[in-house]
């Protein structure tokens, strides 16, 4: 118990010291008396606490009168206009989606659409703080300006208590990011009404389902970037299960959304004229010849032609004579592949 007091005696000495206070402590025969003095005043331990409440109290009502006069002088005029420009910028974006979804019906008929809507995660008040943020800041009346406050502010509060830690500006950052407050959706329109897009489906339909939202995310994202940078989205055996009328329009969409596409497909060649321009590689192979054959296509959105190979050859290697191949297996139209002809000598056909 002594070892105890001592400890926290030289804890309570050393805090008090921080602020130029002190703190001394006397034995009686009752025990050890620990006398304070704080803003030049001798006190006793319980007339101490006593003070420093008060003092919190005091503080925590200057600073927030402090916060609710940056937040009126700043936050209700610049970074609410910022978020009424955000906000208005993601909802025109949504609808100019929703545009060209609306011209690209599947071939049974559906048609799909995106939905900008608050998460099931949105802070309380958000529907009429966003109501209030769809208008000019100079034209809220006082309740109005009073109401997108206390929103504000109770986001500030709620980041506050989630990062104690936290710098300003990370509370700030967390506190004021719309994206936290809304979630993407999607819709099909399914006997003459629209319901969510997880219902039953064909597989061609779920697959459609589930890229077209990513297709609006990496657009979306994207958004920003220079008008010259590659906007890449990458596609896996793309999209398998879906008819040809569906795959062209899912193209066209792509094109649509300013997205540059690379692909892998057993059968895909993206030669749709609602394909503006696409490079392709085809990739054949014939059992025991550990070997592919690598042709090279090009698409201007009206007609495929052979693309010249890449000429991979070195100053001592011998000119080789290069062979004609036609379309082959799987594309468009396309014959079955042929041997090549007229092989160098000495080196065999890659087609027997």
């Amino acid at each position: 118990m002594q070892k105890r007091l001592s400890e926290e005696y030289k804890k309570l000495q050393d805090v008090l010291s921080r602020g130029g206070h002190s703190a001394t402590a006397r034995m009686t025969e009752d025990g050890m008396i620990v006398d304070l003095v704080y803003q030049g005043r001798r006190r006793a331990v319980p007339e101490l606490a006593g003070a420093l409440a008060t003092e919190v109290q005091e503080l925590t009502r200057i600073l927030s009168a402090h916060e609710r006069e940056i937040l009126e002088t700043h936050l209700l005029t610049e970074v609410a206009g910022t978020l009424q420009e955000l906000i208005g910028t993601a909802e025109r974006q949504v609808r100019a989606m929703n545009t060209e979804l609306e011209q690209r019906p599947t071939s049974t008929g559906m048609k799909l659409r995106l939905i900008w809507r608050p998460s099931r995660k949105a802070p309380a008040g958000l529907a009429q703080a966003r109501a209030r943020l769809r208008q000019s800041a100079d034209a809220w009346a006082a309740e109005d300006r009073a109401a997108v406050g206390e929103f504000l502010q109770a986001q500030i509060a709620r980041a506050q208590a989630e990062n104690a830690t936290g710098s300003w500006l990370e509370v700030l950052t967390t506190a004021l990011d719309y994206r936290a407050w809304h979630e993407f959706g999607i819709e099909r329109h399914q006997h003459g009404a629209w319901v969510p897009a997880t219902g039953p489906a064909s597989g061609g339909e779920r697959v459609l389902a589930v890229s077209v939202p990513l297709f609006a995310a990496a657009s979306a994202h994207y958004a920003t970037a220079a008008p010259h940078a590659p906007r890449l989205v990458t596609l896996d055996e793309a999209f398998a299960g879906v008819d040809d009328d569906s795959r062209a329009k899912c193209l066209g969409l792509l094109h649509a959304f300013d997205l540059d596409v690379v692909m892998t497909s057993e059968r895909e060649w993206a030669c749709y004229p609602q394909v503006p321009g696409i490079a392709i590689a085809q990739l054949s192979r014939v059992d025991d010849i550990a070997a592919v054959l690598v042709t090279r296509w090009q698409w201007d959105g009206a007609e495929r032609t052979r693309a010249p190979e890449p000429d991979h050859r070195t100053a001592t290697e011998p000119d080789h004579h290069t062979a004609t191949v036609p379309a082959p297996a799987g594309s468009p139209e396309g014959p079955e592949p042929t041997p090549a002809e007229n092989p160098a000598p000495g080196q065999d056909a890659l087609w027997p």
